[in-house]
């Protein structure tokens, strides 16, 4: 029976050669120079038989071989390969779907065998069945074809090493492709052979590598920004191969990873950069309430409550007390400090929060589950609690009908890789888990979710600033917070807390009672408005008052005056002379000095480092006239070693 054969070959004598003993047959035969000319050839021809060199520029048999059984038209084609170093090579032809192997030898041999190999295909069973190699007694192993081979081997081993995806390119056809480049374009090798480079692709990338192969494509040949190839952030390169027009070679990195890093970066230098400007924002509104606080103080205590204006000057007050939550907020959000750090247990902080949520949502099923042996955390409770009530009041807002809240507690810890992936130190961590069942988050939403006064709600609602201060807070405490959240599928959030050796200590009652005074004080703002209000403050509860607008005018005050002041009521940041080169001086000329810092901002890095050197105490603006009576008589009654006089 005539076959159509096809004999697939870079050597054209034995192409000639191995026709025209097939033809004198009265076979019908055509060939091709490589796998790429094959494959062009096998749109319009379908054979019976090919003949597939082993070792072929553009595309080779191996991959030739792979592209033919990958065709469901080609399904039934009897393929047998022919190898000049098939006895230098280990190779199973049987892995590439070949059903036969000629070793390449003398033209006489070869044409003998090749004819051989017609008659084994007429054999139905054996047609299916792999057939052993035809003439390989008839050659011996050379050392020169071993070198050649090893050399091809080692070039291959080094392209399919490469964590970058390489593409050959010939007569804008994909000839050679590595396994990276499978894995970033996400399809197979037999697809990717003699693929038409912009059909693997598409929208923007499809057009990108369009112009890349045209030949008028750009003049950069490297791509500066990223393209989106099979959900992966990918770059081009691509290079022409000297002394082959036709020939380009195009390579993919896959810079998804390094992508999500730069993003990272660039989102933390965003919001430190929001976070310095909210900071700022929120000492100089601290300030002005500080000036609106101290006057209703004072004038609370002139009117009667029943009498006219009372209920109005409350009201202020209240307003005046919302501003300061908001600003507090901000500050958080800022990282602007801790307040009071002490070992806390967080199982005690969040049972007692989670009590209070789930008597004011009835609608919404509580599941709290504590670890026994939870380590203490070293922190200010106030801003843990602030940062806990609102996630938990973001979880009940997103289940506004019913749903279900997940609220656990573990102890974990951080290795130095994942600790330094998140600019943490590595260690023993608590880990806060919230996990609500609501409306979720788009990737939209979750990405702006910690910015300050980003919000969804309707306008008054929220002021946006619940999880930016939440973020503050958590950083500012060397921990880390994290969500999660698909739309439609509720949110979690994970808080870590560095975990703490100390046992978690009870806090005493405090003393509610205005507290007065004798002795005189020395107040130092840049600010004449804190200044005076300050002062009629001071004066009421009985003090003695000495004003400084500034660190120099303190200074010289102290210097005249120090015999007659008791105590120094400093604020910290101040322009010429700041708080702490003012706390300096003072204690390098007058030691034994009892100073009470103030500042619009939490306490952070610059007081706890003065009150670590022996200044008395802080006390945050805007303070009321009880605050400030407490806090002064604190420091006065306690001797320079720290000890309460009695």
């Amino acid at each position: 029976m005539k076959k159509k054969i096809l004999i697939v070959d870079d050597n054209r004598l034995l192409q000639k050669f191995l026709s025209s003993s097939l033809e004198k047959e009265g076979h019908l035969v055509k060939t091709a120079g490589d796998g790429f000319e094959a494959l062009e050839l096998l749109s319009s021809y379908i054979p019976d038989i090919m003949f597939i060199d082993l070792f072929m520029p553009k595309i080779d048999g191996d991959r030739l071989c792979r592209i033919v059984r990958s065709r469901p038209e080609l399904q039934n084609c009897y393929v047998v390969i022919l190898s000049a170093g098939i006895a230098e090579t280990d190779k199973n032809y049987m892995e590439i779907g070949a059903n036969a192997c000629i070793a390449k030898g003398s033209f006489s041999n070869m044409a003998r065998n090749v004819l051989t190999a017609v008659q084994e295909a007429d054999a139905p069973q054996k047609a299916k069945d792999a057939q052993p190699m035809f003439g390989l007694d008839a050659v011996y192993s050379r050392q020169l074809t071993k070198e050649l081979i090893n050399r091809n081997r080692h070039l291959e081993t080094i392209l399919e090493s490469m964590a970058e995806g390489f593409l050959e390119v010939f007569s804008k056809h994909v000839v050679y492709a590595n396994s990276s480049a499978e894995k970033i374009v996400g399809q197979s090798m037999e697809t990717l052979l003699y693929a038409y480079p912009p059909d693997l692709f598409e929208g923007r990338t499809r057009e990108y590598v369009e112009k890349l192969i045209s030949d008028n494509g750009p003049e950069d040949k490297e791509q500066r920004e990223t393209l989106d190839v099979n959900g992966r952030k990918v770059i081009f390169k691509t290079y022409p191969v000297e002394g082959e027009k036709e020939t380009s070679i195009i390579i993919l990195a896959d810079v998804t990873e390094q992508k999500k890093l730069e993003e990272k970066l660039q989102q933390a230098k965003k919001m430190e950069a929001i976070g310095t400007l909210a900071g700022g924002v929120a000492h100089d509104f601290n300030n002005l309430l500080m000036g609106i606080q101290g006057n209703i103080s004072l004038m609370l205590l002139e009117i009667k409550e029943n009498d006219f204006p009372h209920e109005e000057i409350k009201s202020i007050e209240r307003c005046v007390e919302s501003a300061a939550k908001l600003t507090k907020q901000l500050l958080g959000f800022a990282r602007g400090g801790k307040y009071i750090v002490k070992a806390t247990s967080l199982n005690d902080l969040i049972k007692r929060i989670t009590s209070m949520f789930s008597r004011t949502h009835k609608n919404i099923a509580f599941h709290e589950s504590y670890q026994s042996n939870l380590m203490a955390v070293a922190v200010d409770p106030g801003q843990i609690e602030q940062v806990v009530v609102n996630i938990l009041l973001n979880a009940c807002q997103a289940m506004p009908k019913k749903g279900d809240l997940f609220v656990r507690t573990e102890n974990t810890h951080f290795d130095d890789r994942t600790a330094a992936s998140h600019e943490i130190k590595p260690g023993r961590f608590v880990k806060i888990s919230i996990q609500d069942t609501g409306v979720g988050m788009t990737p939209e939403i979750r990405q702006r979710i910690f910015e300050p006064f980003f919000t969804t709600k309707e306008i008054g609602n929220g002021s946006g600033m619940g999880l930016a201060s939440a973020f503050g807070i958590v950083r500012n405490h060397g921990g880390i917070i994290e969500c999660h959240s698909e739309f439609g599928r509720g949110s979690s959030f994970n808080v870590y807390l560095p975990g703490s050796f100390f046992s978690p200590l009870k806090v005493p009652e405090l003393n509610l009672e205005t507290l007065k005074g004798a002795e005189t004080v020395l107040l130092v703002d840049d600010e004449w408005f804190v200044l005076k209000v300050g002062r009629r403050m001071l004066k009421h509860l009985g003090y003695k008052v000495f004003i400084a607008k500034g660190g120099k005018a303190a200074l010289s005050i102290l210097r005249a005056c120090y015999e007659k002041i008791d105590l120094v009521l400093l604020d910290i940041i101040m322009p010429e002379l700041n708080g702490e080169e003012v706390y300096a001086r003072m204690k390098e000329q007058f030691p034994a000095i009892k100073v009470l810092l103030s500042s619009g901002y939490s306490i952070d890095w610059q007081a706890r480092k003065m009150i670590e050197d022996g200044c008395g105490g802080f006390i945050q603006k805007p303070f009321t006239l009880k605050q400030l009576s407490l806090k002064i008589r604190e420091i006065l009654e306690t001797d320079t070693c720290g000890r309460m006089q009695h």
